[in-house]
């Protein structure tokens, strides 16, 4: 971790309040959670991954916004979200400089267009390590009782939703700017929606999320969901070069049904359960609206997203083509092995 504030002896942001009771019996809708004092001073000594001038841009940005407090979480999150965001910027360019030097023949059978979804998909890399490092200790590390959704975010998860929403606001940028060739990479009009309303939604949502101690536990599993996306990624890049017939492109896919399997879908009835019998009068009228309706929807997602993949796996082990068709399969091995003989 690049950050100073994973002290040897780390900071616990999260904050123990309870919901109270009205003298009849039923709760009112709790304050946003405050750090303490001495978690305030704890980390405001502490300086973030961009370093301090940045921490008091954060700091400051959010007193003119929002006016004078301690906002530690929100800080943590802003700043972690910048560091993101910088780092995604990296990866594109990095790529762009070293990629056609280091991937030369492969490049050079890619369309135009390709060549510039090459250098946005070598970022799609950077959630499964950089949101899954922070987000797995978050899941581990968390202890509120079983049916509440009001509970304070840990540092990890501060940490961990920084980066997932840096990476997903330089993605829809992406998706926004480059909409016809996104769209042609990533197979039509509905993916691209999906994802469009998938980074939105969250990006809407997850900061007040954690910010506020809201569903955290839910938010926790989404973001170590994102350890899937190297497959997915790795998947675009073995299409491109044409090593379908490849064995990684075979173990690639095999390995990925599993991992989305778990990570994503075998969660769901847990989190279904969560959702039906957690307490819903601890949450505002706005809250619950919200929670309602957002909370559902990458558990469809995800089980949508399986669907496709295990339609496909399927398709390719019967014909040996994601397409269905053997003429196509029977190409794609044979450039495995012309291939093979080359290197």
């Amino acid at each position: 971790e690049t950050a100073a504030r994973s002290a040897s002896s780390p900071v616990d942001l999260r904050v123990s309040f309870v919901p109270p009771r009205t003298h009849r019996g039923s709760y009112r809708r709790p304050g946003m959670p405050k750090a303490s004092k001495k978690v305030v001073a704890a980390v405001a000594s502490e300086v973030g991954p961009l370093g301090s001038f940045v921490d008091g841009l954060v700091k400051h940005g959010l007193t003119r916004a929002l006016g004078p407090g301690d906002r530690v979480p929100l800080e943590i999150f802003f700043n972690y979200a910048l560091f993101s965001l910088c780092i995604c910027l990296g990866i594109f360019t990095a790529s762009r400089i070293i990629s056609p030097r280091l991937f030369k023949g492969a490049m050079s059978h890619l369309k135009p267009f390709e060549v510039k979804i090459w250098h946005t998909n070598m970022v799609t890399f950077l959630p499964t390590f950089a949101v899954t490092f922070f987000a797995l200790p978050a899941i581990l590390k968390y202890s509120a009782e079983r049916y509440t959704f009001i509970a304070p975010a840990s540092a990890e998860t501060l940490k961990a939703t920084g980066m997932s929403l840096g990476y997903m606001t330089w993605d829809l940028m992406v998706l926004i700017f480059d909409a016809k060739d996104q769209m042609a990479a990533y197979g039509g009009v509905t993916p691209y929606v999906l994802f469009i309303f998938h980074h939105t939604f969250s990006i809407a949502a997850w900061p007040y999320a954690v910010s506020a101690g809201r569903c955290v536990y839910f938010v926790n599993y989404f973001l170590v969901s994102e350890v899937t996306n190297f497959n997915m990624s790795l998947r675009w890049y073995l299409m491109k070069t044409n090593r379908e017939g490849g064995s990684l492109y075979f173990w690639n896919g095999i390995l990925w049904i599993p991992l989305f399997f778990c990570v994503r879908v075998a969660v769901i009835p847990n989190l279904v359960d969560r959702y039906l019998n957690s307490d819903w009068r601890a949450l505002g009228p706005n809250e619950t609206w919200a929670a309602r309706l957002l909370l559902p929807v990458p558990v469809m997602l995800n089980l949508y997203w399986f669907g496709l993949i295990i339609t496909t796996a399927v398709r390719f082990l019967v014909t040996g083509s994601e397409g269905g068709h053997v003429e196509a399969a029977e190409g794609a091995r044979g450039r495995a092995k012309s291939r093979k003989k080359a290197d």
